[in-house]
């Protein structure tokens, strides 16, 4: 495999630079993320050169990194063997996320799908049950239909809003671990929801991926920038994705009094659903294994409402952490500089853009390139990724991340 990351002053050097990589590799199966950040014949250009690099090629359009300059345009480039490597689309449905006290039916994806919801009373629900109907039995893309379980050792894949149903078929791929990226949201720039890419075809919903044989990775995740709020709990009592008690006591007046002992500008209960800073951690080992937002607080009843499908289980050790608004997003020192030889894949969750800003050719560097990331695949997400890590034979239940700083890698030793 060959990866790389490409920061670009200019669409042109963009340009130049995968025409170069496509006279290396244009036998090989081509995965890319492109930022969307450029006026729009450039953008159709580019597109237009990824597509055809090679005669299979998976994509999608991807946020831009956090770099020097938000003018950047970005490109990640993975090239795989296509002995080693089986491309798919999945059209497997998936489902609207979860809000407290309502459920969303179960989503069909089409040019006329709708998301449709039903009111259900909010007492006794077994509200995992609800949310995993149709979603057990999905058969995989037809492209993985065939292929033995043991043959495939890493999963990476582009996604809608509504990853669900994919996520829940490749689990029948438990000695694998897989890591989804959610597209960027492109409705004011392409027209789509998201924009994926199989070959030639252009899709708005659904996923595109690759499957790989012999190529075993070391998943990890780290939450940039998030500081431990609290000292370690265990959760006594949890619903769907709300956890009604921790080590039997009212949650969100655990940490209303943790926010105030941090001396944290004041905020109130009714505010934490406006605010990304605060999440709850699952623990092991005592580190942080899994984070997701919290949505909302009940100081009276107790409930905390997670941005999760189900709140960590009772009996898991959990834990309060901060992320303080001034934090700014960078990328790691160990992905734009490996420290070792290898080969690095990693979805970093990005703060949201409320436009994007088409890059400028002034700058140092008369290539337009301003940096190259070798032996690394970078790509940043609004939306965050979906994983679901394999250790001893045995995946994870798969979980996302839409904290900004969230980094989900896969490693490869060369």
């Amino acid at each position: 495999m060959k990866l790389s990351t490409v920061l670009a002053r200019s669409p042109a050097s963009l340009l130049a630079y995968i025409s170069s990589l496509s006279k290396r590799y244009q036998d090989h199966v081509l995965l890319f993320a492109l930022s969307p950040n450029a006026a729009s014949p450039d953008l159709a250009q580019l597109v237009q050169k990824l597509t055809t690099f090679s005669p299979q090629t998976i994509g999608c359009l991807s946020v831009p990194l956090p770099a020097h300059s938000s003018a950047l345009l970005s490109c990640s480039f993975a090239m795989f063997r296509p002995d080693a490597c089986i491309p798919f689309r999945s059209q497997i449905p998936g489902r609207a996320s979860p809000q407290v006290g309502r459920w969303h039916s179960f989503r069909q994806k089409g040019p006329q799908a709708k998301i449709l919801e039903e009111e259900v009373p909010s007492g006794n629900i077994d509200w995992g049950n609800v949310w995993d109907q149709s979603l057990t039995n999905n058969e995989l893309p037809p492209e993985l239909e065939t292929l033995s379980p043991d043959e495939i050792e890493t999963i990476i894949y582009f996604s809608d809003a509504a990853p669900e149903g994919l996520s829940n078929a490749l689990a029948r791929f438990p000695g694998s671990s897989k890591l989804g990226l959610f597209a960027a949201s492109t409705p004011f720039i392409t027209g789509r929801p998201v924009t994926l890419f199989k070959g030639d075809k252009i899709y708005e919903s659904g996923a595109v991926g690759v499957a790989l044989r012999n190529s075993k990775a070391t998943a990890d995740v780290q939450f940039l920038g998030m500081k431990p709020l609290s000292s370690p709990m265990v959760v006594t009592r949890a619903e769907g994705n709300l956890v009604i008690s921790l080590e039997d006591k009212n949650p969100t007046q655990l940490l209303l009094t943790a926010i105030r002992n941090a001396g944290i500008e004041s905020i109130g209960p009714e505010s934490l659903k406006d605010n990304d800073e605060f999440s709850l951690a699952t623990l092991q080992a005592g580190k942080p294994h899994q984070m997701c937002n919290i949505l909302s607080g009940d100081p009276s009843r107790g409930t905390m409402a997670l941005r999760s499908l189900s709140a960590p289980p009772v009996g898991a050790q959990v834990q309060f952490f901060y992320r303080p608004k001034s934090t700014s997003a960078t990328i790691p020192q160990e992905l734009t500089r490996p420290p070792s030889p290898r080969h690095t894949l990693g979805f970093i969750v990005c703060p949201e853009m409320r436009e994007y800003t088409h890059p400028s050719t002034v700058g140092e560097g008369s290539d337009g390139v301003a940096h190259i990331f070798h032996d690394t695949f970078l790509a940043g997400s609004e939306g965050g990724f979906i994983s679901s890590r394999s250790q001893d034979g045995a995946s994870e239940a798969p979980w996302s991340c839409s904290i900004p700083g969230g980094l989900a890698t896969l490693t490869w030793r060369i």
